[in-house]
């Protein structure tokens, strides 16, 4: 559907963190953010439901989302929880550590009304790891219906759960049954079902209930499953593997927003993601 004059193209539900690299820099962190941000460079209407700590990298966070004009009506402040911070989050999995904080105290009765509109309701995994943030996570995928909108769900597999696919399989099965599209990585796919095809990692998991799911490779080409199709959308090998695992979910749903067919969505984001040159925004 297309949002109505003053509605939102989405809400995205989740995190938001700052993210360091071995060297001190520090970028936008979290799905939820990453994910709102590349929509809002893409000049879609996005308002980020999460929460931030109290502190100097919360008022970062705020800053960065507030240049890229996201809304930030439900950026809530989690108190005495710091902002989540995460290190080396795309490096080996052993590496990665996170300081974990506010974002995942999120609670459900902090989502937005059902009377604010919008085209989707995108969530990101990792707030399904913990209560309160994973009620509110199920919460916002099962009110998408009650605002007129489409549920959607980004797994983060590899990122939270690489060394326990049973209980991940748990904690994802709620949300896959409830939405309409999902996105996934191939070392998502890897951590749930082994070392499988990009085309049975997507039948997999559209035989969980989502009638769209988005698979990136590795080198950004897209395996896209629809109602039983399935479509491969290739990428440049010239122009190089994608710098930011976010950019190309974020700008499929983008697509789906404006009411772009799923597959020309899919290869539209194909080229949004080679055409991003940096990870994440700085702070």
């Amino acid at each position: 559907m297309t949002p109505m004059s003053g509605a939102l193209d989405w809400l995205a539900v989740g995190d938001v963190a700052e993210e360091r690299g071995p060297d001190g820099s520090a970028i936008l962190g979290g799905g939820a953010a990453r994910l709102a941000a590349h929509a809002a460079a893409l000049r879609a209407r996005i308002a980020l439901v999460a929460k931030v700590g109290d502190d100097d990298t919360g008022r970062r966070v705020r800053d960065a989302l507030e240049r890229l004009k996201v809304d930030l009506r439900w950026l809530r402040s989690g108190g005495a929880m710091p902002t989540t911070v995460w290190h080396e989050p795309d490096g080996q999995p052993q590496r990665r550590r996170v300081e974990r904080g506010a974002d995942l105290t999120l609670r459900l009765d902090e989502l937005p009304p059902p009377s604010v509109a919008a085209a989707l309701a995108v969530v990101s995994g990792y707030s399904l790891s913990v209560e309160p943030a994973r009620s509110a996570a199920l919460g916002a995928l099962a009110g998408a219906r009650a605002r007129g909108a489409r549920a959607a769900l980004l797994i983060e597999a590899d990122l939270l759960w690489w060394t326990n696919a049973r209980m991940m399989r748990r904690v994802l099965e709620p949300a896959l049954a409830s939405v309409d599209s999902v996105a996934l990585q191939t070392l998502d796919a890897r951590v749930l079902f082994g070392a499988v095809s990009g085309r049975e990692a997507v039948r997999l998991v559209a035989a969980m209930g989502p009638r769209v799911v988005y698979l990136a490779e590795a080198d950004g080409s897209v395996v896209l499953r629809e109602g039983g199709r399935i479509h491969g959308c290739p990428a440049d090998r010239t122009a190089g593997a994608p710098k930011d695992r976010y950019a190309g979910a974020a700008a499929f749903w983008v697509g789906l927003a404006r009411q772009a067919p799923a597959r020309k969505a899919a290869a539209d984001s194909v080229r949004y993601a080679q055409s991003v040159r940096r990870p994440g925004p700085r702070l």
